[in-house]
């Protein structure tokens, strides 16, 4: 429902006092904020609930929360609808909090409201444009990667299996070439509708762009394969009836690829490019079908591998590593304003003629035999030796690719000397992905200072193809901001809002460059420069190949990272350049479940870290509540003495020292593509009841100072571990 609310009650607060020795909890005491907040005058509303501020769209659960903390005597934070005594609908931000006397006997409440109808509107707005298609209604890219991860996350948990269906229109681009764009649009529309009435009800059903559809199958029992080609025939079978179409009768066929959890594919990306693959596959086969992709293997683009299976080429590989017999060729990176060259990206290359020519072949096959960090290396050395050879020097960046496993892997003897040359000669800018941020974050902490320490840059990869990657950019604060390639070739869509939105302010923030991918043509270049890109990598200027030799450019300009805070935990961060209060632990929990909520809202892009100084503090409650922040967040980390590692399924953590100072600190920082906010305290020591300890504490939502706290938790985690739990390095 819409509040029309007006402006000057806009976040205005009030306090309620109520008491807890009578049924009903009566109000004792309300304050004149209150009285402005609602339109109720004191003598209207003293000895009655504040139940009368409630009406027929007052969410149940919401109220159901307090009811059950009323009940039990503890604290609660909620956001619901309320209404005024004129009957206008507003939203309520509200946490109550039990007062007791000095024999502990619960005497009454104290409650906070606050009018958060504005904000409300916002998130709702910017969810709608975030994870909708604004086109058909359906769940956009953004949704889809969302839900994705979930499922994933879901199946491993409970050893279920997850499909994905992945359908393209054949010759789509035939109705818009005859009848116009407009009924293309329509036609999107009918498709949509059509597919909506075959798929089941608890199958998510996207629009990631463009002529394309999928259809996430989750919490599958078994044979998620045999359930997915039953819905795809479904499918292919429901689109050969023609569609009414503003007045025409329009004939389409689709081919559907289909690829399947844990079978083809351990991870979302996988799982995406595997039906991708297979529904080319489909396609190549006379359309109008579908196909399974039976491989385990990581295509590149849209060719299929099903016929590769990387364990048979382990044989090859080593012979390959120890041989050193990897190649790199060099994709030019510009100046979009000028087209000069200011860098080139270094690809591998397996022996021509091998079955791991292919570089996706040779991470495979590398990734199974368990040599991920001995490939990467080589791929390096190649690299970097080979521009030495060509007199690259510091007239062009080189920018290196790093697998997130081999972050932190030290350079093997052999390639030392000329690792430490190429660190001299050569301007090198490390690319990393978002997954490297996840998996290995302290070791990512390091490498990047030591590579900023020396004059060398970082990239940040593939930002956009996931949701992750927004809420770890201020965390990496790379030089160079890579926007994936299908922000560039796609269809533009409304979930394209959020990434250029977040690109833009942390551009503004540091000053980082940002370079578009996958430019093939004119269009693509039009749409890089309206996403904010200076710089441009693709064939549009040049496919990967030999370096042509020294350039007359000075490479690609670095930014200035913002000044590095002294302090080894969240307090001493943040307490040094904010003032501290004092305060229980009781009146401190509404904050930190307030921070916990908003990392729920924010979703997959959210970052939160925790510390709880003490596994005792890690309550089941709290287990509860983190069970449900790793499903649909991007990191989510709590330490505390004898937490461990893995405090929860999926929660990252690490050892700690009783004498450690982040063992004496109760402290929330969460992160998100729009939001910044931590709750910072220090134990005073005292003795007693837990909930009557004191603290001194900090709040804070400066995204600068959020940020630095940040990394002071992130640099503490414990590499991630396997499906098996052994740890990944």
């Amino acid at each position: 429902m819409d509040a029309h609310l007006p402006q000057e009650l806009e976040g205005v607060s009030g306090i309620v006092i109520a008491d807890a020795l009578t049924p009903g909890y009566p109000l004792t005491y309300v304050s004149p904020g209150f009285e402005q907040l609602t339109g109720y005058g004191a003598a209207e509303v003293l000895g009655r609930s504040c139940g009368l501020l409630q009406g027929p769209d007052t969410d149940p659960r919401s109220v159901e929360v307090f009811r059950e903390a009323l009940a039990a005597g503890r604290e609660a934070y909620v956001t619901l609808l309320n209404y005024r005594a004129d009957g206008t609908p507003f939203w309520n931000e509200v946490s109550i909090a039990p007062q007791r006397d000095a024999s502990g006997a619960l005497v009454q409440y104290l409650g906070v409201q606050k009018d958060v109808t504005a904000r409300m509107r916002s998130d709702a707005r910017i969810h709608e444009l975030a994870y909708f298609d604004a086109l058909t209604g359906l769940a956009n890219r953004a949704a889809l990667h969302d839900e994705l991860r979930s499922a994933l996350h879901h199946a491993r948990i409970h050893d279920r299996e997850v499909a994905l269906l992945f359908v393209d229109l054949d010759d789509f681009k035939r109705v818009n070439d005859h009848h116009g764009h407009h009924a293309g649009d329509a036609l999107l529309r009918a498709v949509a509708d059509r597919l909506r009435s075959v798929v089941r009800p608890q199958d998510l059903l996207a629009r990631p762009g463009g002529d394309e559809f999928t259809l996430l199958v989750r919490d599958v029992g078994g044979d998620a394969a045999a359930v997915a080609m039953e819905l795809a025939a479904r499918i292919v079978a429901a689109l050969r009836e023609p569609l009414a179409v503003e007045g025409l009768l329009l004939e389409v066929r689709a081919s559907v690829g289909v690829s399947t959890f844990p079978r083809d594919a351990a991870t979302a990306e996988d799982l995406l490019r595997h039906a991708d693959a297979a529904m080319y596959v489909a396609k190549g086969g006379g359309k109008d079908g579908f196909h399974v992709y039976r491989s385990r293997a990581v295509g590149t683009g849209h060719e299929p591998d099903d016929a590769f299976d990387p364990r048979g080429a382990v044989k090859e590989l080593k012979r390959i590593l120890v041989q050193g017999d990897v190649t790199a060729v060099f994709q030019p990176i510009v100046e979009i304003a000028t087209g000069d060259v200011v860098a080139y990206e270094a690809l591998a290359r397996g022996p021509e003629g091998s079955a791991l020519h292919r570089p996706d072949r040779l991470f495979a096959a590398a990734e199974a035999a368990g040599y991920i960090s001995e490939l990467d290396w080589l791929c390096r050395i190649a690299a970097v030796s080979t521009a030495l050879e060509a007199g690259l020097g510091r007239t062009a960046s080189l920018f290196l690719n790093c697998e997130p496993r081999a972050i932190g892997t030290p350079c093997p003897a052999e390639h030392a000397e000329m690792w430490q040359r190429a660190q001299r000669e050569l301007d090198l800018v490390l690319e990393i992905t978002e997954r490297a941020v996840t998996d290995r974050p302290a070791e990512l902490t390091r490498v990047v200072r030591e590579h900023r320490d020396a004059g060398r840059g970082i990239a940040l990869d593939d930002l956009g193809a996931d949701v992750r990657s927004l809420a770890l950019l201020p965390l990496v604060e790379p030089d160079v901001i890579k926007l994936d390639l299908r922000l560039v070739q796609d269809r533009p869509s409304t979930d394209q809002a959020a990434i250029v939105s977040a690109v833009a302010a942390e551009r503004e923030r540091t000053g980082a460059a940002i370079l578009a991918e996958g430019i093939e043509t004119d269009a693509h270049l039009a749409v890089a420069r309206t996403l904010g890109a200076t710089l441009g990598q693709g064939w549009h200027w040049g496919r990967p190949g030999p370096l042509p030799g020294p350039t007359r450019t000075q490479g690609v300009r670095r930014h200035i990272p913002g000044g590095a805070r002294s302090g080894r935990t969240p307090y001493e961060i943040i307490s040094a350049e904010r003032p501290v209060a004092e305060a229980t632990k009781r009146l401190l929990l509404p904050m930190s479940h307030h921070l916990e909520n908003r990392a729920l809202r924010i979703g997959e892009g959210a970052v939160i870290l925790s510390a709880f100084q003490d596994a005792r503090h890690f309550t089941p409650k709290t287990v509860r509540r983190y069970e449900m922040l790793v499903r649909s967040s991007s990191l989510v980390a709590a330490f505390g003495v004898g937490l461990g590692d893995e405090p929860v399924r999926g929660v990252r953590g690490a050892h700690l020292e009783p004498d450690d100072p982040l063992a004496g600190e109760w402290s929330v920082v969460v992160l998100g593509p729009h939001f910044a906010g931590a709750l910072v305290a220090q134990d005073l020591g005292d003795d007693g009841a837990d909930r009557d300890r004191r603290f001194t504490f900090a709040t804070v939502y400066d995204r600068t100072l959020v940020i630095a706290a940040a990394r002071t938790l992130l640099a503490r985690i414990a590499p991630a571990r396997d499906r098996d739990g052994a740890r990944i390095f």
